[in-house]
């Protein structure tokens, strides 16, 4: 018989060599690691879901932060706070909800960064660390120069509308019975709340309209369509550069004419270019058009006075670039353009070269008087040649008022006309079209806002 100790012992072994109950045991320790892990991954989701959302907001607020800043860099207050209004509209506010947004501007490069940082929540993964990990989103936007079908400038960049007529104020206007088809676009640089206006019984059409300020309703029987696409009206926008800024010319050193005079050229063919002061008169005043035809090529420098087309005129020429200019070779005063009813003027700028693309180039220095507009009759250049006048170019006078009264072809000179005056007035009917490609023409450019990382 055996021993009570003997059994004991036995049963001990029988006990350690039984395996029935180890795969509870493993599958219990095994099941809390797996759950633990799970628990993980479904924290680590979350966290990268976050980090999208951030991203998105880090886009849109640095994006909006180019935008308000615009041209003026860095010196815009205003771009942070929108940058950090913009983000909280998106769900991370600065100081909230273990949130920091930053909004840094880099001057020298004229980009906004904005970062999101944001201590995110753990549920499972505190089991495997120590303290919450910190999702982080960024984003860098500044404005991108892209090229436009913009055809019409008013580069006026003031907050003070200038008066076309009665009801009608803006740096851009159409007048009157006006209809305006334009197979392009215009911009206004005006931050007026009225700096382009369509008054009257005035019809415009145009591709897009693209205002630093903005424009009032038409008034009285007034429209404004854009088409193809409708409503194609761009508010509150960086201004936008002039696409001729880099050119400049040299002021000549001697008159072609006597100094002071202002000669009626005869029209016998082909006119000479050269330096023209105290102004140049083509056509006799209140004449028919027989042998007032002249054949221009070159530049003419007007220095002083002003360049006047009668309507007796036929003006035609190809390479032909008017620089109006003044203060110069004992000339007071810069030279203007005016430019009769019943012309007939056909002229191609360059296609190359200092004045490549442009058909009249006035000096910037050339002084603005406000309230010059068609509807006083004060308006400082006059371009009034009806559909008899084709102008393959650019009409530029950046700093002056330009009236402008008709422009039509449908092939031919004519097809390819950019006008770009400080402030403009539209009368009559014009037609401008823009198919430019081969005529030198600088393209006008817009600032859209770009993220760049």
């Amino acid at each position: 018989m055996l021993s009570k100790p003997s059994v004991l012992y036995g049963r001990v072994q029988e006990l350690a060599a039984d395996r029935r109950g180890v795969t509870a045991i493993v599958t219990g320790i095994a099941l809390t690691v797996i759950l633990g892990f799970a628990g993980l991954a479904i924290d680590v989701a979350a966290w990268l879901n976050a980090t999208r959302g951030m991203q998105a907001a880090a886009d849109q607020a640095a994006y909006s932060a180019a935008s308000a800043a615009g041209t003026n860099g860095c010196g815009v207050a205003s771009a942070s706070t929108q940058a950090l209004a913009i983000s909280a509209a998106r769900g991370y506010t600065n100081g909230v909800d273990h949130t920091t947004v930053t909004v840094t501007c880099n001057a020298s490069a004229s980009t906004y960064t904005v970062r999101i940082d944001q201590v995110q929540p753990m549920w499972f993964a505190n089991l495997f660390l120590s303290s919450a990990p910190t999702a982080t989103a960024s984003a860098v936007a500044q404005l991108a120069s892209r090229v436009s079908d913009l055809c019409v400038l008013a580069p006026d960049g003031t907050n003070v509308s200038a008066a076309i007529i009665g009801s009608d104020t803006g740096a851009a206007g159409a007048i009157g019975n006006t209809t305006i088809n334009l197979r392009c676009g215009i911009a206004v640089d005006s931050s007026s709340s009225t700096a382009m206006t369509v008054g009257g019984s005035a019809s415009v059409t145009a591709t897009d309209v693209y205002l630093v300020g903005d424009m009032a309703a038409p008034s009285g029987h007034g429209s404004l369509t854009t088409a193809p696409t409708a409503n194609n009206i761009l508010r509150h926008q960086p201004p936008v550069v002039d696409p001729y800024l880099d050119r400049t010319f040299s002021t000549p050193l001697s008159c072609t004419n006597p100094v002071g005079s202002r000669p009626a050229v005869p029209g016998n063919g082909a006119l000479p270019a050269g330096t023209y002061c105290g102004g140049l008169t083509l056509g006799q005043s209140g004449g028919g058009h027989s042998g007032d035809n002249y054949v221009l090529s070159g530049v003419y420098y007007i220095v002083g006075g002003e360049l006047r087309i009668n309507a007796s005129a036929r003006v035609q020429g190809t390479g032909v670039t008017f620089v109006l200019t003044g203060n110069a070779l004992g000339q007071v005063g810069y030279a203007t353009v005016s430019i009769n009813g019943n012309a007939q003027v056909s002229l191609t700028a360059p296609t190359d070269g200092p004045f490549g693309g442009l058909v009249f180039f006035q000096d910037r220095s050339a002084p603005f008087s406000p309230n010059t507009n068609c509807g006083n009759g004060n308006a400082q250049n006059k371009f009034n040649g009806g559909s008899d006048q084709l102008i393959t170019g650019a009409i530029y006078f950046p700093n002056q008022s330009v009236c402008f009264t008709g422009n039509s072809s449908v092939s031919g000179p004519g097809q390819c006309t950019q006008l770009i005056g400080r402030t403009l007035d539209f009368t009559g009917n014009s037609d401008i079209r823009f198919t430019c490609a081969g005529t030198g023409i600088s393209p006008i450019s817009v600032l859209v806002p770009t993220l760049i990382n």
